[in-house]
């Protein structure tokens, strides 16, 4: 008689959880019910149920009845009673009661408006209400990659916004609004319109934690002008948000309801190490593509979008600055130049085509760049980053896992990125972009 033998996986540690108590977990973690019944942010989970937590990110596990969780991974504490606010889960059903449009959410970083969000989409699914998401935090991502607005559609409650699956995004080319808030208030109303189009009776769109300054205040009114919700929350102090509450309540309804009970703050390193999960993620079974820029549009620069230069004119602009050209292109009031040599004086050069400035580039400006790819069935395809680039046969060689679509576009961001450390390398003043 032969034997034969297995290898058992090994048990995760299980934890008690008294009746009415929270059990947190700090990811990443993957939680199985053992036995009795779990609510997250109002999503319930009966025995049986698994969730995971994703790294520097952490959930409540809320104990309905006296339960048993086995968790695998992360860390965890207890807390007495439920960490979510009583005022939420009214609010939330009083919203959900009236079947609105659209729900414009803000809130100060770290002040549970991601987690506000979770549990009014769950609210909502639990009515039967199809619901979509717009998570417009172009740091800290729930739904879609860096530097991007991202929205998905809930088909069913969920623990967390990083479950709802990915349908379409926008690049705004940074992974914060600042000086960038006309492409956040587009990107935002494009994928709330997407979202309603693929069949979602409500959308949600979850703001960026910027409130505070100048720029805060005018990127959340220009959202809720463009967006027109039924209602904006407000999550945090009175004292917190009055400066963005006052006036948008001059042309909405707005619900206020106070900040979450118990809060995961991150350090700024935690926020960009997270972002280098997300690079990860996205950037999975990636490899080198050529694309033609001749039959690539490039957006967010003026480079590559200008005349070319005919072969007489390059031969003037060599003898002028003294330099052999692969490439040339007038654009607006700048003439681009590709050399590997030192140029002279360009003095001369602007005042012969006519231009303020003469810039000359190598190609290397390029190298390690965040790009987005784009087409005419995705607003984002996916993130990438440039490795290579052929002036003389206007050839640019991009990082991506996104799929190759027809009619493809090249959204450049303003910022570089290592394709192997997933290093984020801020650029002071990034000479591509013109």
């Amino acid at each position: 008689m032969e034997a034969s033998c297995y290898k058992r996986e090994p048990a995760m540690p299980a934890v008690e959880i008294p009746e009415g108590y929270t059990l947190i977990v700090e990811g990443p973690a993957r939680v199985r019910v053992a036995s009795g019944f779990i609510e997250v942010f109002g999503a319930e989970f009966p025995s049986e149920s698994e969730v995971s937590v994703e790294p520097y990110r952490a959930l409540p596990f809320y104990a309905r009845e006296l339960s048993k969780l086995e968790v695998e991974h992360g860390k965890f504490w207890f807390v007495r009673g439920s960490t979510v606010p009583s005022s939420w889960a009214r609010a939330a059903e009083e919203i959900a009661s009236t079947k609105p449009r659209r729900v414009v959410v803000v809130g100060d970083v770290d002040s549970g408006k991601t987690a506000f969000t979770t549990l009014l989409l769950n609210t909502l699914v639990k009515n039967g209400v199809r619901t979509g998401v717009v998570d417009a935090d172009v740091g800290q991502k729930s739904i879609g990659p860096p530097a991007s607005l991202g929205m998905g559609i809930a088909s069913s409650q969920t623990a967390s916004l990083c479950n709802v699956p990915f349908e379409d995004g926008f690049f705004i080319g940074s992974f914060t609004p600042a000086g960038l808030i006309h492409r956040s208030v587009v990107g935002s109303l494009l994928l709330a319109q997407r979202a309603e189009r693929a069949g979602a009776e409500t959308v949600l769109v979850d703001t960026a934690g910027w409130v505070r300054e100048w720029g805060g205040r005018e990127l959340k009114l220009a959202e809720t002008l463009a967006l027109q919700p039924d209602y904006v929350v407000f999550v945090g102090e009175k004292e917190e948000v009055s400066q963005v509450l006052r006036p948008i309540s001059g042309f909405f309804s707005t619900v206020l309801v106070e900040p979450a009970h118990v809060l995961r703050q991150r350090s700024r390193e935690e926020r960009r190490e997270y972002r280098r999960y997300l690079y990860k993620k996205w950037f999975m079974g990636a490899s080198e593509v050529t694309l033609q820029l001749e039959r690539t549009p490039v957006v967010y620069t003026a480079l590559f979008n200008g005349v070319a230069l005919s072969r007489e004119e390059v031969e003037r602009a060599e003898a002028l600055l003294g330099v052999r050209i692969s490439y040339a292109e007038r654009t607006d009031n700048t003439l681009v130049v590709f050399s590997e040599d030192q140029p002279r004086a360009t003095d001369l050069a602007k005042s012969v085509f006519s231009v303020s400035e003469v810039r000359v580039l190598t190609g290397v400006e390029l190298l390690y760049n965040v790009v987005a790819l784009t087409s005419r069935e995705k607003l984002l395809e996916g993130l990438g980053v440039v490795t290579g680039f052929n002036s003389s046969r206007g050839e640019l060689r991009v990082y991506t896992a996104a799929k190759q679509r027809g009619a493809t576009a090249l959204m450049l961001g303003n910022y570089k990125l290592n394709p192997v450390t997933f290093d984020e390398i801020i650029v002071e003043r990034n000479p591509v972009l013109i």
